[in-house]
């Protein structure tokens, strides 16, 4: 048996267990580990690396912030449940 070609071998994030390709992957592409079976895709193709699959969303990254905390406006629903009278004086009556 030929020896494997190292610039075809990848190491998987989950589990880090050698991933030998028969051809350089294309970017994007999405494999699936045979030792842990997690779904990874192709970041980079030379050398090759491999992420977790963006499907997963658990492994993609760190979550967006909710807007809120991004625009400064954490807290507004807390401030709003507090006051009992929110909303009661308007007249909708015009709309």
């Amino acid at each position: 048996m030929p020896d494997k070609d190292p610039s075809l071998m990848a190491r998987c994030p989950e589990c880090d267990s050698r991933i030998y390709f028969d051809r350089r992957p294309d970017n994007g592409q999405m494999i699936v580990c045979p030792e842990c079976e997690a779904c990874l895709e192709v970041i980079r193709n030379n050398p090759i690396r491999l992420d977790w699959a963006s499907e997963e969303g658990e492994r993609a990254g760190p979550l967006p912030a909710p807007l809120d905390d991004f625009f400064g406006f954490g807290g507004r629903d807390e401030e709003r449940d507090q006051d009992s009278s929110y909303g009661e004086d308007e007249d909708y009556s015009r709309y």
